[in-house]
């Protein structure tokens, strides 16, 4: 950001108000507004700011009101409610009313320090979401190898060049054949490991009607569709040897066959092509033909796995808290940190795509009483349960702070005893670190 994201903090007793400014001026990062009288509201919304805190129960103009003026200004602009009067009912009723989060007088400095990092992240996510380029937004990380990606993306997705993407699965390679293609032309993906390979050629190029049982119509194929576009095609390692030759002769001629056809056609298309192998090691066991890796790795893009870009985690787990939220209509605002330690230090095989799951997994079945969740919903493989049973929640909470102390702990170890990397990889600011390590 080229400012200071800034605060406008609504309440009406001064006290309160000014803890709460000298709380987020210490921050060095953000800078508040106080409103005490909220019959001022309007006037102090413009310009808007970035966040808003307010009291629940304010003579004249309650909190509801607030979220609704504010919302009727900007629907995604977060407002956190404030109150004395900390019950479920007034916490659930004001995430219904639009409420980012609900936090309870007397509040602690580092409960504000939370919410603030994650109003970041979201300003940060709201930013990418209403960029000109939604392809490139949906490579969601802010780590230094997928600030490369986003770059190597934008610089070769005017060419016309054919692209091979290798990475682990779950690491994104489809969205980034979407942000290459960018939206010229037409664009058409498919899995090959999912087409039989007695249909995958007809599938790919075509048939003439007659041309076998059950062929009723002709079909143009998919490579005909892709033409003037984009052809992405996932998984390469699983074509076929004999497939693997038609589809070089294509690339070279820009002419196909249909099945059963007599004539060739003309289909102009880009390739991107997708492996979660190494294509050069088929080469050389001669599983893959080096003649047409030769032809579709002209520019090549290797995605990072999870675990090589981990101070992402925070900011996809955040995103996709509010993604299956309001998919499922759960009232669940935050992760714990513990929570957010645990996914920081597993080692994600499944990468994005398993840490998507998780926390889908977790919103669905966290406990309606709880707004945020914690490591007792994870999957067993992630050091949790993957579900708590009301009656157990209280045993449960009970060893909280023996997992978090040990976990701190190993965190610790990792790092060689770096506490400033250790805090970034438990999401969490040095001085909570030294305190958890205190306890």
């Amino acid at each position: 950001m080229t400012r200071s994201p800034s605060i406008l903090v609504v309440e009406d007793e001064p006290d309160v108000a000014a803890i709460l400014k000298r709380i987020v001026d210490a921050t060095g990062t953000w800078c508040a507004r106080v409103l005490t009288d909220a019959a001022a509201l309007d006037t102090a919304l413009d310009p808007l700011p970035d966040l808003v805190f307010t009291d629940l129960a304010m003579p004249g103009l309650d909190g509801f009101e607030v979220i609704r003026r504010v919302g009727a200004l900007d629907a995604g602009l977060p407002v956190v409610v404030i109150s004395a009067h900390a019950s479920l009912q007034n916490a659930v009723r004001a995430v219904k009313a639009g409420a980012f989060d609900f936090l309870a007088k007397p509040f602690k400095p580092e409960s504000i320090e939370l919410i603030l990092a994650k109003a970041e992240r979201n300003i940060d996510l709201r930013r990418r979401a209403t960029c000109v380029d939604p392809e490139l937004a949906a490579l969601i990380g802010e780590s230094s190898a997928m600030r490369r990606v986003r770059e190597w993306i934008a610089t070769v997705r005017s060419t016309r060049a054919n692209v091979l993407i290798e990475g682990e699965s779950g690491t994104g390679k489809e969205l980034a054949a979407r942000a290459i293609h960018g939206g010229h032309g037409a664009y058409v993906a498919i899995n090959a490991a999912a087409i039989p390979e007695a249909l995958a050629e007809a599938e790919l190029f075509g048939y003439r009607r007659g041309a076998f049982t059950g062929a009723v119509r002709d079909h143009a194929g998919l490579l005909r569709e892709a033409d003037g576009g984009t052809f992405f095609l996932d998984e390469v390692n699983a074509t076929s040897v004999s497939l693997q030759a038609k589809l070089l002769r294509v690339l070279e001629d820009k002419r196909l066959r249909p099945v059963g056809g007599t004539q060739d056609l003309a289909s102009d298309f880009r390739l991107i092509c997708a492996a979660n192998v190494s294509l050069d090691t088929l080469v050389g066991q001669g599983a893959f033909r080096r003649d047409l890796y030769h032809r579709i790795n002209v520019l090549h893009l290797r995605l990072p796995s999870l675990r090589e870009r981990r101070e992402d985690i925070p900011l996809l787990a955040e995103h996709f808290l509010h993604r299956y939220a309001r998919a499922h209509g759960r009232n669940v605002l935050r992760l714990s940190s513990e929570f957010s330690a645990a996914l920081c230090s597993a080692n994600w095989p499944g990468n994005v795509r398993e840490l998507e799951n998780a926390i889908e997994q977790a919103v669905i079945l966290c406990p309606a009483a709880r707004s945020e969740l914690h490591v007792d919903l994870l999957p067993p493989a992630l050091g949790g349960r993957g579900w708590v049973d009301q009656a157990d929640a209280a045993g449960a909470a009970q060893t909280l702070a023996a997992v978090e102390r040990n976990h701190v702990r190993a965190i610790l170890r990792q790092t060689g005893g770096n506490k400033s990397e250790a805090a970034r990889l438990l999401a969490i600011d040095y001085k909570t670190l030294l305190r958890k390590l205190a306890n």
